[in-house]
C-alpha cells in the first residue's frame, strides 16, 4: 500500500475502510465502516489518518508501469519518450483516446475521491480521541483538511471543474445522481485555496525527522500558490474555448472573462511561502552547483540546515530509477526513460546563454542556433565531465552547457558510475550495449535522464530492494518552483517589479549561471520577452518532476509544443563513431512503439470525464468529448 510515513506501520487495510468501490459515486454511508475503538485509541487514529495520505499518486512511477493506473505525466509531456510498449499513454500522445477508454481514472479521479471521503470521516471523528491531546487532535484535523483539499487540488488541473463534497459524507442514490453537477471553476478554486489556508493555520512548521513528510503549513500554503497560478494561466482565465460548457443548471463551469487580479492573489500565495522564512534554496551560496543538486535530489530530508523540499513523498528510488538505468550496467536495468532532443536543447550554455532559440517549422531536425552562443552540433573533441571528471571523445553539443544539463542528462558514450563499479562507454546505437536488438528495454532518444541517480549506488547487484536502489524523496512542492511562481505571477501584472528578478537569478545563481539581465538585457522590463525566460527556466530547473505536463497546458502552448515530432539522436545507426550516422537529429520511431509524429488537439487541455462517470451522473462533459 503506498504510504508516505514511513516510520508509522499501518494495520488498517485501505480496502477495509474504503470498500471496493468503482467510483465514488458508489459509496454508501459510513457506517458499516464505523468502530468505536478506531478513535478511542491514538495508535488507530494515526493509522487512519496514514490511510489518508496512502491515496496519494505514485508520483515517483515515470513510466506507468501499469497500464490504467499511476499517473502519465511525464510520458506525456515533450521532455520524455519511453520505449515501452503497450502502455496506454501513447493514446494521449497520439490523440486516439475517447471517454470510454478511461485512462488513469484510479490516481486522478477515483483514488482522490476515496481520499476526500476519508478525510472527511476522519475530521468528524478525531476529536473524539481521548488519547490525544488538543494540540495533536488540530494537527490530526489539520492535516486531514490539507490532505482532502490537496486531493481537490490534483484534479482540478487535469478535468477542469470537479464535484465538490463538502463537509458531510454523500449519499448518492440513483434517483438523485442526474440531478448532480460539476461546481464551477471559480467555485472550485476559492473553496479549494480556503480549505489550504485555513489548513494551513492549523499545521506546524515542521516535523521531527521520524515524521519527514506529513503536512505542513508551508505545504498547505505552497498547493494554494501553485492552484492559483494555474487558475492565473490562460486556460483557465480568459479562455474563449469554454465559453459554451454551460451546465445542466444553466450556470457556465468556465469564466471566460480575463482578470488581472488572478495574478496578483497568485504572486501573494507565492510571497506567502516565501514570507514564512522557512525554506531556501540548497547550495545558494555555494560554489558547487553539482554537489547541491546531488544533495537535493539523491538524499532524504533537509541538507546543511536548508530546507528546499517543502512536501515531498519519500518511496522506494526502484521505479524511478530502474527506467533511468543502461541495461549494460547489470543487475535490474530497463533503460527507457528517453529524453528528447528539445529538452536537450532547452538548457543553457555555461555562460547562461540558450543556444536553440527555436526550430524552422516546429521541427526539432531544424534548430535555430544562437550565433553568440559558442555552441556547435559539429564534430567531436575531448571533454572532462564537469561532475565525473571522465575525459570523453564526446560530441560538441554537449560541451560547455550549464551544471543542470550534466545533472539532468545521460548520453551515449559515456560512463555510468555505481559505487566503486565503473561501466565506460554505455551505448544507444542499435545492438549498443544498451540499445535496441541487445535488449527491449532501451532508450527511443539515445538519451536518459539522470536526474535523480546517486552514483553511490552500485545498482548492478539486482534485485528490486531498498538495499540496492535506496530511497527516493520526490519534490511535489519545492522552494525553487515557489520563486519561478513569483517571478511569473508578478511578470503578468506589474512586469517592471524588481522582485522578479530577484527571485528568477536566485534559481540561476543557484545553478551557476549568470544573472538573467546580464546574459539578456534587452530583456528588463520586457514583459514579453521576460514571460518567455521565465517559462525556459521552468523547463529546465523543474524538468522530470511531473510540471512540464501542466505548465504546456495552462500557458495553452500545446497546440504547439505537443504538435512537433519526438526527436533524438538516431539510434537505428549500428555504432556511435564520431563521424557515425548516430549524432544526426532524427525523429524517433521508437516512441512507446509509435512513429514519434506526435498530435495535440485542442481537447486535450483537460481529461475528459470518463463514459462511466457521465452515464451515472450526467454531468457535462469538457470540451471536444
Amino acid at each position: 500500500m503506498k504510504n508516505i510515513l514511513r516510520t508509522i506501520a499501518l494495520s488498517i487495510a485501505a480496502g477495509t475502510l474504503l470498500g471496493a468501490c468503482d467510483s465514488y459515486l458508489d459509496r454508501q454511508p459510513d457506517e458499516p465502516l464505523t468502530s468505536k475503538d478506531i478513535f478511542q485509541k491514538q495508535k488507530t487514529t494515526l493509522e487512519y489518518l496514514v490511510n489518508i495520505y496512502s491515496w496519494q499518486p505514485d508520483y515517483e512511477a515515470p513510466a506507468c508501469i501499469s497500464s490504467f493506473t499511476d499517473i502519465p505525466w511525464e510520458a506525456c509531456s515533450d521532455e520524455a519518450s519511453f520505449s515501452y510498449l503497450s502502455r496506454v499513454y501513447t493514446i494521449i500522445n497520439y490523440d486516439s483516446w475517447t471517454p470510454a477508454t478511461g485512462l488513469y481514472r484510479s490516481d486522478t479521479y477515483d483514488n482522490l475521491y476515496k481520499g476526500i471521503r476519508e478525510a472527511n470521516y476522519f475530521m468528524q471523528h478525531v476529536y473524539e480521541c481521548p488519547e490525544l491531546n488538543d494540540t495533536d487532535k488540530g494537527y490530526y484535523y489539520n492535516e486531514a483538511r490539507f490532505l482532502r483539499a490537496y486531493y481537490y487540488s490534483l484534479m482540478l488541473p487535469v478535468f477542469g471543474p470537479v464535484f465538490l463534497l463538502g463537509d458531510e459524507p454523500v449519499d448518492f442514490t440513483q434517483s438523485g445522481l442526474d440531478s448532480r453537477e460539476r461546481n464551477t471553476w471559480d467555485e472550485c478554486v476559492d473553496y479549494v485555496t480556503e480549505e489550504l489556508f485555513e489548513a494551513s493555520k492549523g499545521l506546524p512548521e515542521s516535523w521531527p525527522a521520524n515524521f519527514y513528510g506529513r503536512a505542513t503549513k508551508g505545504a498547505a500554503l505552497a498547493a494554494r500558490a501553485r492552484l492559483l497560478l494555474y487558475s492565473a494561466r490562460p486556460l483557465f482565465n480568459g479562455n474563449d474555448l469554454y465559453k459554451d460548457i454551460v451546465g445542466t443548471h444553466g450556470k457556465p463551469l468556465f469564466s471566460t472573462q480575463y482578470d488581472v487580479q488572478k495574478w496578483e492573489k497568485a504572486a501573494a500565495a507565492a510571497k506567502d511561502v516565501m514570507d514564512l522564512n522557512l525554506y531556501g534554496l540548497i547550495g545558494e551560496e555555494s560554489e558547487d552547483p553539482y554537489g547541491s543538486f546531488k544533495k537535493l535530489f539523491t538524499t532524504v530530508g533537509s541538507n546543511d540546515d536548508v530546507t528546499e523540499k517543502i512536501f515531498s513523498r519519500v518511496a522506494s528510488s526502484y521505479q524511478q530509477r530502474v527506467v533511468c538505468t543502461p541495461p549494460k550496467v547489470g543487475g535490474t536495468a530497463y533503460g527507457g526513460y528517453g529524453v528528447t532532443q528539445k529538452l536537450v536543447d532547452a538548457f543553457a550554455m555555461a555562460d547562461g546563454r540558450y543556444p536553440i532559440t527555436g526550430y524552422v517549422d516546429n521541427d526539432p531536425t531544424q534548430p535555430i542556433i544562437d550565433p553568440d552562443a559558442g555552441y556547435s552540433e559539429t564534430g567531436f573533441s575531448t571533454y572532462k565531465h564537469p561532475i565525473y571528471g571522465d575525459n570523453l571523445n564526446t560530441f560538441k553539443m554537449y560541451q560547455n552547457r550549464e551544471p543542470r544539463f550534466y545533472v539532468n542528462i545521460f548520453w551515449s558514450g559515456m560512463t555510468w558510475h555505481g559505487g566503486s563499479k565503473k561501466t565506460a562507454d554505455i551505448q544507444f546505437f542499435t545492438n549498443g550495449n544498451s540499445g535496441p536488438g541487445i535488449s527491449h528495454n532501451y532508450s527511443p532518444t539515445g538519451y536518459l535522464n539522470h536526474k535523480f541517480i546517486d552514483p553511490g549506488r552500485d545498482t548492478s547487484v539486482g534485485g528490486a530492494g531498498l538495499n540496492v536502489w535506496g530511497y527516493i524523496d520526490f519534490p511535489i512542492f519545492r522552494y525553487a518552483d515557489i520563486l519561478l511562481m513569483y517571478a511569473e505571477a508578478l511578470n503578468e501584472y506589474d512586469p517592471t517589479n524588481p522582485e522578479i528578478l530577484t527571485s528568477l537569478n536566485r534559481v540561476r545563481k543557484r545553478a551557476g549561471v549568470p544573472a538573467i539581465e546580464e546574459v539578456y538585457p534587452d530583456a528588463k522590463n520586457d514583459q514579453a520577452r521576460m514571460r518567455e525566460l521565465i517559462r525556459r527556466e521552468r523547463q529546465v530547473e523543474l524538468c522530470f518532476e511531473n510540471l512540464r505536463y501542466f505548465d504546456t497546458r495552462t500557458w495553452m502552448t500545446a497546440e504547439v509544443e505537443h504538435n512537433m515530432p519526438v526527436v533524438g539522436m538516431n539510434i537505428a545507426a549500428t555504432n556511435h563513431s564520431a563521424t557515425g550516422a548516430f549524432w544526426q537529429r532524427t525523429v524517433s520511431n521508437y516512441d512507446g512503439g509509435r512513429d514519434g509524429h506526435r498530435v495535440f488537439t485542442k481537447r486535450g487541455y483537460l481529461f475528459p470525464i470518463s463514459q462511466a462517470e457521465i452515464d451515472r451522473v450526467k454531468c457535462t462533459q469538457n470540451y471536444g468529448w
